[in-house]
């Protein structure tokens, strides 16, 4: 069961998406929510130290300890609004430094719930997401910036390539799934007419729990997007949340020529679990 749930808080944004989801999640599973607000130092490199005057650093700081402030009110008003069992934990430090310090806090809850990063807004939930992702060694929960709907996991994708990061986000998201109506496991395959039998084994070790689920194939040619199959299969079910493993493939190699992880979470339209 999800009884213990981490939040990372926005900071300069009208609506904290992931906030008010991990409060809709924590709601529906009557789980204790506990909203990290990071007070971010600036990191000045020491060769830039003296170009930048003192009360301008000391401003920024001040500036920074007022958002993270706001953020942790709005937060706790949110949260006993909706009759929440909830605290806050405060940190100052740097951007690495907070996202390394979230990534070990994360590891002694049931679920970790970001944002995912907006393109229009920089901000630090890049940084964030894919620090607790790669280091928690817990299942993350990200949620699009355009995310309006409370939490709902009626319909749900199951996107398996058979990896160990797939079976972590499976076995994770079993108390999410046993709130389903539809589940469905989705597997991208190179030719049609390959025989394939992950998925009935997937669906197999689901009915073990009492869950039923369908199995789709999708062949996609080799150099198609496999994150753009995936999306697509969600848009057709109209499918609340995504569950599928993160960076099978090295960060970095992502990052440079691409992957499924880097495009889904920078094109995912519903809420994702993710584990590696």
């Amino acid at each position: 069961m999800i009884r213990d749930i981490l939040v990372n808080l926005a900071q300069g944004v009208e609506t904290d998406v992931a906030c008010d989801y991990a409060a809709s999640l924590a709601a529906s599973f009557g789980a204790h929510l506990t909203g990290l607000s990071v007070a971010y130092e600036i990191d000045v490199p020491p060769f830039y130290m003296g170009a930048l005057p003192t009360d301008f650093i000391d401003a920024q700081v001040l500036e920074n300890q007022a958002a993270a402030e706001k953020a942790a009110a709005r937060f706790s008003a949110a949260a006993a609004a909706a009759g929440l069992s909830h605290e806050v934990r405060s940190l100052s430090a740097s951007l690495g430094v907070a996202a390394n310090s979230f990534a070990e806090l994360a590891r002694l809850y049931d679920l970790t719930v970001v944002a995912q990063p907006d393109p229009d807004k920089p901000g630090p939930e890049e940084v964030i997401s894919e620090t607790v992702l790669m280091e928690s060694g817990r299942a993350v929960l990200i949620v699009p910036y355009v995310q309006t709907k409370p939490f709902t996991a009626e319909r749900v994708v199951v996107a398996w390539d058979g990896s160990r990061p797939a079976a972590r986000a499976l076995a994770e998201a079993l108390p999410l799934l046993h709130r389903t109506k539809v589940v469905e496991i989705f597997r991208v395959v190179t030719h049609a007419d390959d025989e394939d039998t992950a998925g009935t084994e997937v669906a197999r070790h689901l009915s073990r729990h009492g869950l039923s689920a369908t199995v789709r194939k999708l062949p996609v040619a080799s150099g198609e997007s496999v994150a753009s199959a995936i999306l697509n299969e969600v848009s057709d079910q109209g499918a609340d949340l995504v569950v599928m493993g993160g960076y099978n493939h090295s960060r970095l190699r992502e990052m440079i020529v691409g992957g499924v992880t880097r495009e889904i979470l920078n094109t995912m339209t519903v809420p994702v679990l993710m584990a590696h």
